[in-house]
């Protein structure tokens, strides 16, 4: 790793460290990583990085004495003898797309013998294999992915696979039977998490609806008999639910006056790509980091990363630096650039009424509008009216009076 160019100290040290720990009822490995272990992913993506890189010079990367357009290069290469391929990797699970079964072919022996000569590594036989995507299914990371035809284009039609539809219904049934023994409010969130979390990670699929009606069928007869007796009739629908499920008119079952989220109210969503350009390792990739950043006082900025809250927690303290950047440099209230020593990050709702430090949470604004914010007594606040009566209108009185409510003060009235 050293050699590769990380060279951190700290970071290898870590690395080491956990190398080395003992395993509960194994002992001390002698080779490789425990299966499913966090330091799994890291170590494959510093290894298989290489390949992402070969991969990519037999055709995306392949240098070519004409600069093309991306589109013309394309079609100027095809005739040549190169491979067309691309490299889709997670970790240590990747798919290789090839234009014909003939390259697909040629391109599973080298892959398989490159890793096996160049990294020392052996691929999976069983899991490895060619498909042709336009007859069968081909499945990756909980999904199963087929090429359809759609008018005179041909598309990804992707579906959650078999065995991960199976483990999603198990884990409903498992959230279903922990509130039938105990139906707690904590026990209702925790259904209501899982119910997100799925969402949240097959919603990219293009069948998501489909394959979620059909769950939704299979484990419904189970919710409702394992619940007749403990449900209420209403309940209250929390901000999530209102958020994410309120457009849908599922019939729905309270527990603990907690409403359960539906496990059918999901659509598709688009997948939406990022720049590659964007990097923190090239020239090139930082320009466009801190083209982003221009707005920002790097000094300022600076101090912020340099100088944490005291006595805060590092969630507090990295989410003030998020909130810096993502406000451009800015009250959120006045829109005036924001000083060393002249702003402060405010709990939207206090610590002491149940709010924490996430970034939701927190907005970054100038020292006089939190003071004015926070008084009670009418001469202070008279005091920081005068202050910021030429930095605020209309819309910034709303945004004070929002953030006065929730911290349990009355509305200001400006003349």
């Amino acid at each position: 790793m050293w050699t590769l160019g990380i060279q951190d100290k700290s970071l290898l040290s870590v690395i080491s460290k956990m190398l080395k720990a003992e395993i509960k009822g194994i002992g001390i490995p002698q080779k490789g990583t425990p299966q499913g272990g966090i330091l799994s992913p890291l170590l494959s993506n510093i290894v298989l990085n290489e390949l992402d890189w070969w991969i990519s010079s037999q055709w995306e990367t392949f240098e070519t004495k004409h600069k093309y357009h991306v589109t013309s290069r394309n079609k100027a290469l095809r005739p040549s003898n190169l491979k067309e391929i691309y490299i889709v990797r997670y970790a240590d699970d990747f798919k290789l797309m090839c234009r014909d079964y003939e390259t697909a072919q040629k391109s599973f022996i080298a892959v398989k013998n490159w890793l096996k000569e160049r990294l020392c590594l052996d691929i999976s036989l069983e899991k490895s294999k060619v498909i042709n995507l336009r007859k069968n299914y081909s499945n990756f990371l909980g999904f199963k992915l087929k090429v359809i035809k759609k008018g005179k284009k041909k598309v990804i039609k992707s579906n959650i696979n078999d065995k991960a539809t199976k483990k999603v219904i198990q884990g409903i049934l498992e959230r279903i039977k922990d509130i039938k023994k105990n139906p707690t409010v904590a026990n209702a969130n925790r259904y209501n998490a899982t119910i997100l979390g799925l969402h949240n990670y097959y919603r990219y699929a293009t069948y998501v609806t489909v394959d979620f009606s059909k769950i939704a069928f299979l484990v419904s007869k189970n919710l409702y008999n394992s619940t007749i007796r403990i449900r209420n009739k209403t309940g209250n629908k929390s901000k999530g639910y209102m958020e994410y499920y309120g457009k849908y008119n599922f019939k729905t079952t309270y527990i603990s006056n907690i409403a359960l989220f539906p496990i059918a109210g999901i659509k598709t969503k688009n997948v939406m790509n990022f720049s590659q350009n964007t990097c923190n390792f090239t020239k090139e990739g930082r320009k466009i980091i801190h083209d982003k950043l221009k707005g920002i006082n790097q000094r300022t900025l600076k101090y912020l990363m340099e100088n944490p809250m005291q006595g805060e927690t590092i969630e507090y303290n990295d989410n003030r630096i998020s909130l810096y950047v993502g406000q451009k440099g800015k009250c959120s209230i006045t829109g005036e650039p924001l000083q060393i020593g002249e702003m402060n990050s405010h709990h939207k709702i206090p610590r002491k009424k149940g709010g924490k430090d996430e970034y939701s949470n927190l907005t970054f604004i100038i020292s006089d509008i939190h003071k004015l914010i926070h008084a009670t007594t009418e001469e202070i606040i008279q005091i920081y009216i005068n202050k910021v009566k030429t930095l605020i209108n209309k819309k910034s009185l709303v945004k004070i009076n929002k953030l006065r409510r929730l911290v349990g003060n009355c509305e200001l009235y400006i003349n």
